[in-house]
């Protein structure tokens, strides 16, 4: 799966939930076809939750959890090619897609579980949900990556942030420091930002960051927002790095 726009594209679809489960579920169906046929199985649906794993991911003592908010607000969802940038509703479908690809390319380590949560733009349930449901299969989540898109960044032409760290121990805040070296004032970082995902995780003492994509735009609005085409993919590689760095 190379073609990340087409991608972007087919989750850009409705889903929505009522706080307790998804009342409209297009994005989750989506997510599941592509999910089919692969090394990703479906390990736990919880009612605000769809969590994917490779076999056996919960075998080594850390797992890292990256959770990627499905539920949108819009009333009419949409994803454009508009030349240097992509515009579209894209809170969160672009973390979706994000993950997605990097899942299909074969890019994260094994012992990564992805979380499909409802509820973020509310109260996190399914961030909640998703950890009870690891608990019980007996993973130690030892770190949670969490997505979203940012205002942040985009008037210095940051291709990517990070915003919400907490819980960060000295030794991984520095391995992650280190492996951004090559993006040097390339990145913004942002230590208390908009509420996301993050702050549930941290509520739990669970060491966690949100890795966001910079935009142009009304996060909620209706006329969309504006992504770099470049932010886009460098998200996608940083991502995969970040992966690689804080769980080995």
């Amino acid at each position: 799966m190379n073609d990340f726009f087409s991608l972007l594209k087919a989750v850009t679809v409705d889903c929505k939930d009522n706080g307790d489960s998804f009342v409209v579920a297009d994005r989750l169906s989506v997510i599941e076809r592509f999910l089919e046929g692969t090394e990703y199985r479906l390990v736990s649906r919880e009612p605000l939750a769809l969590i994917f794993a490779k076999e056996g991911f919960c075998v080594q003592d850390k797992v890292l959890l990256v959770s990627s908010h499905v539920d949108c607000v819009y009333s009419r969802c949409f994803c454009n090619d508009d030349g240097e940038c992509y515009r579209g509703t894209f809170d969160n479908s672009f973390g979706n897609a994000a993950v997605l690809w990097n899942m299909l390319n074969g890019n994260l380590p094994d012992n990564v579980a992805v979380a499909f949560t409802g509820d973020e733009e509310k109260d996190s349930k399914g961030a909640v949900q998703a950890l009870l449901a690891l608990s019980r299969l007996g993973c130690n989540v030892s770190f949670v990556l969490v997505q979203d898109v940012t205002n942040v960044g985009w008037e210095s032409g940051a291709l990517f942030t990070i915003e919400n760290d907490a819980c960060i121990d000295i030794l991984t805040g520095y391995g992650i420091v280190s492996s951004l070296e090559p993006y040097s004032g390339r990145f913004a970082f942002s230590h208390n930002a908009e509420p996301d995902e993050s702050w549930c995780y941290a509520e739990y003492g669970i060491p966690c960051l949100t890795l966001c994509v910079p935009s142009c735009g009304e996060l909620h609005g209706e006329a969309g927002l504006l992504i770099r085409k470049e932010s886009a993919m460098e998200y996608c590689n940083v991502l995969h790095l970040l992966a690689s760095v804080i769980i080995k």
